[in-house]
């Protein structure tokens, strides 16, 4: 099904996206930043990943974190060096983008936490088969298609500030109503929860967009553009890994019933205070200004 919707987004992009003229390339792309951010996000993903089988206080996950973060550490003191780096810094001292950067990472930290564990809850822990729990998965993405370009249009009235915070707020009620959910919890109170999830997430991404690229200077929209891409990939990774890693751990050996259930219930409860980090990033952000 992707094909006819790619094809689509094609030929809208050709006919609706403005032209324009390209500045003088002199810049080089940063290989060796490229490298060492690829590597250290990669361990970082590994360890989250296999923490529970190796042991959280084990040799390798221990070594792994910390070449990890010497890693991501020599990336950043690398862009701050070179004359052309991969990833400008100087757009982080600008409180706006920075601040909506990272709510950015929290929100889709927090959107691929839950499209991980719900399945876990719906499918081995309720016994519905997969149609079933992809209908009932469906109130999230409905919910937030509605919801984002009313927000979006809103937000250009009153600024990304207020919108932003309330979906982020919402988002956390959302998953606090998701870790609230029994085997016994009716099917309705469960699409409700996933609805004021997406609520929150509907309300949140158009205004945190629109805040991030408009704290961002002419010349430098396209790596704000591509820091933006970053953070929801970022973000996916993080939240599939760290839901994985917290899941896993809980179970250790169940597979179905009750334990599933629990695991599910904690690991929402730990995002539950992720979403609400979110909440205070996207509030202290301030209003736009361009750098």
């Amino acid at each position: 099904i992707n094909l006819p919707v790619g094809r689509l987004a094609l030929a809208l992009g050709l006919r609706f996206i403005p032209r324009d003229t390209p500045e003088k390339v002199t810049e080089r792309f940063d290989w060796l930043g490229a490298l060492t951010f690829l590597s250290g996000f990669t361990l970082l993903l590994l360890t989250m990943n296999q923490g529970h089988n190796w042991g959280w206080t084990s040799a390798a996950v221990l070594a792994s974190l910390a070449l990890s973060a010497a890693l991501l550490m020599l990336f950043v003191q690398r862009q701050n060096r070179i004359p052309d780096p991969m990833l400008d810094l100087r757009l982080f001292q600008n409180r706006v983008f920075s601040a909506s950067l990272i709510s950015a990472v929290i929100n889709y930290i927090c959107v691929y936490g839950v499209m991980f564990l719900m399945p876990f809850y719906l499918l081995q822990g309720r016994g519905l088969i997969p149609s079933e729990a992809g209908t009932l998965l469906t109130a999230q993405p409905i919910v937030m298609a509605i919801v984002a370009p009313i927000s979006g249009t809103i937000s250009d009235r009153v600024g990304a500030q207020i919108p932003g915070t309330l979906g982020m707020g919402l988002l956390s009620l959302g998953l606090f109503l998701l870790s609230r959910l029994e085997l016994s919890t009716p099917l309705p109170i469960v699409i409700l929860s996933l609805a004021v999830t997406g609520l929150g997430i509907g309300i949140f991404i158009s205004p945190n967009n629109s805040a991030l690229m408009g704290a961002a200077p002419r010349q430098r929209q396209g790596i704000a553009a591509g820091l933006l891409a970053t953070a929801r990939n970022v973000g996916m990774v993080l939240g599939v890994g760290l839901a994985g890693a917290i899941f896993n751990t809980l179970l250790m050996g169940h597979s179905t019933g009750t334990p599933i259930i629990s695991a599910t219930q904690k690991s929402f409860t730990a995002f539950i205070f992720i979403a609400i980090l979110g909440a205070i990033t996207s509030a202290i952000r301030g209003k736009t200004r361009e750098i």
